[in-house]
């Protein structure tokens, strides 16, 4: 690529007017400030092998599942290497950029536990529980800031004027009816589309050319318009070879179109801005959706024009699900469990979350979850998803070519167990929580009696079978309602089967109904004995009574053990509910 150092410093001068080689905010500049050797060996060790990666998400809407996904592949990586993981927001889209959404974002990463050790972190976690993170304040830890890209622009340009001065970028005057003509021709001649080889009629202006256009006004009496394009060398019939960590040895035709890296507000793109924040912020490896493996090729360009080495790249397959009979991507659009706030509506904790992606991203989660489950009853101590992250096989992401399926009811399933070990008291705790935000009238009632509550969610916790009826605090409700009269409907009753009612509403008053002294074995060896001795009620099987008499206490034909029902509520209160 020919270049002239005299007509392109002009270019660059005219473009950047306040950038001058020697200038405190060149490129020198910040890579003396970020790069030097010193401080890069006392922010940035590699002795160990320490990775460094970064989480970048977009302000343009919520917080995605699948980022949620690959911040936890990230952690677990940069931390299992002693390394770090960075938080930047990248919000050059103002345009398509949501209010709060960032502060939202770094709520969220928080909420469910992403170690982030430099960018933008909760001042104040004080503010933070299980169900809601209410007041705090972000801010700013690590020595390679601004950590959100709209405070960078001075640094971008600095790189920018180096480009321009180098001849590896120039401004572009196409306009809006030129590219579509160009597409159309392009489209008539069926090559690809693009601005590259005789498309990139921009490349070789002089400074004058330059010059005259900027100073032309169009109709309104405004200055021409122009973006900043990477002059490319490439030759797309020739491959560029690529190792990804996750997807392996690769063959990508190389890139010759030359991209916008800057738009026409002076904002530069993705390609461009991504890059020299990972280059100025010692990030040494990247994992994004695969998505971006169409632009490697573009971005080994601008790290080879950068005079620098590639970081590594895993290119990771995105969470999909079944749509009727196909199988497609999680689309934010469609699906509202695409966003991370779904599961925080429907009561979902962080380790059933946390637990199930780790189980998306490595299938054989599954063998080492059965024995933890069990393992944790033997104990009598929560399940804990932490303990699988040693046993964490960054190789098993590389074998599924499809993406993982997202499966309700295996995170149900794996919830489930995470709330059977938990503490009566803590899941008393997790409900009045969620409830308080997204059910108050459940709230005002169950709230009334906080040791009554415990009471109702100890029923058959205890043991090494746990019951598994709440696996999130949005089926809370429809599991316990009946021990609270204000909620409590009674079930119907096949008319035929209302004698049985009956027959122990006349004999109630038999203590062993509701002897809760003896245990469960003896309880119900004296219910059969009643029901035995009792003329009506030996006309039918122990089982039938037994539905009968639940719907009409419970109002539901499924529920724990009646004995602990029945201890529960007391005596006072079953036979009211037989009476009603």
């Amino acid at each position: 690529m020919e270049t002239n150092l005299e007509e392109n410093k002009k270019i660059a001068d005219l473009l950047f007017p306040g950038i001058a080689s020697g200038h405190q905010h060149d490129r020198a500049y910040f890579e003396s400030l970020y790069l030097n050797e010193e401080v890069l060996k006392a922010q940035r060790p590699r002795e160990n092998g320490q990775e460094y990666l970064r989480l970048a998400p977009s302000p343009t809407g919520e917080l995605h599942a699948g980022a949620l996904y690959l911040a936890t592949i990230s952690d677990i990586v940069a931390h299992k290497n002693v390394g770090k993981l960075i938080i930047r927001i990248e919000d050059t889209d103002k345009v398509r950029e949501v209010e709060g959404a960032k502060e939202r974002m770094v709520k969220y990463l928080s909420y469910f536990n992403i170690k982030i050790d430099e960018g933008l972190i909760l001042e104040n976690i004080n503010g933070v529980s299980d169900e809601v993170i209410s007041d705090f304040n972000l801010t700013e830890i690590g020595n390679y800031g601004p950590y959100v890209q709209s405070q960078r622009t001075h640094i971008y340009n600095a790189f920018l004027y180096d480009f321009i001065l180098k001849g590896f970028a120039y401004p572009c005057f196409m306009t809006s009816d030129e590219l579509d003509a160009m597409r159309e021709e392009q489209t008539v001649m069926k090559t690809r589309p693009g601005v590259y080889g005789k498309y990139a009629n921009s490349k070789d202006m002089t400074y004058d050319e330059v010059k005259n256009k900027i100073e032309q006004k169009d109709k309104n009496g405004e200055s021409q318009k122009y973006v900043i394009r990477l002059n490319s060398n490439g030759d797309f019939s020739k491959k560029r070879k690529f190792n990804d960590e996750i997807m392996g040895d690769l063959e990508l035709s190389e890139n010759d179109e030359h991209f916008v890296i800057a738009k026409g507000d002076g904002v530069p793109t993705y390609h461009f801005a991504h890059l020299i924040d990972d280059y100025t912020m010692g990030i040494t490896y990247v994992i994004r959706a695969n998505e971006w493996v169409a632009s490697i090729t573009k971005h080994l360009e601008l790290w080879d024009k950068l005079g620098a080495q590639p970081i590594k790249y895993g290119h990771i397959m995105p969470i999909n699900k079944k749509d009727g009979n196909s199988v497609r991507k999680l689309s934010k659009r469609k699906d509202p469990e695409a966003s991370v706030s779904y599961y925080l509506e429907q009561g979902y904790t962080v380790d059933a979350v946390k637990s199930y992606l780790m189980r998306l991203a490595n299938p054989s989660f599954d063998a080492w979850w059965d024995t933890e489950v069990t393992q944790a009853a033997k104990e009598n101590r929560e399940i804990n998803y932490v303990n699988y992250i040693s046993y964490f096989n960054f190789d098993e992401l590389k074998r599924n070519s499809r993406g993982p399926l997202l499966d309700f009811d295996k995170l149900n399933n794996i919830s489930a167990d995470i709330v059977g070990s938990m503490s009566a008291k803590d899941v008393s705790e997790k409900i009045l929580n969620w409830s308080k935000i997204n059910d108050i009238e459940f709230f005002n009632i169950i709230s009334k009696d906080k040791n009554y509550l415990e009471k109702v969610l100890n029923i058959e916790r205890a043991g090494e079978t746990k019951r598994k009826d709440i696996y999130n605090w949005s089926v809370a409700k429809s599991n316990i309602f009946y021990m609270w009269d204000e909620l409590y409907v009674s079930g119907d009753i096949e008319e035929s089967k209302k004698e049985i009612l009956s027959e122990i509403e006349k004999n109630i008053n038999e203590d062993k109904y509701f002897d809760m002294s003896i245990d469960i074995p003896e309880w119900i060896r004296c219910f059969k004995e009643i029901c035995i001795n009792n003329e009506i009620l030996n006309k039918y099987k122990f089982g039938e009574i037994m539905m009968v008499l639940r719907q009409k206490i419970t109002g539901l034909e499924k529920t724990p053990n009646l004995y602990f029902i029945f201890n529960v509520l007391g005596k006072d209160r079953v036979l009211y509910r037989l009476s009603k």
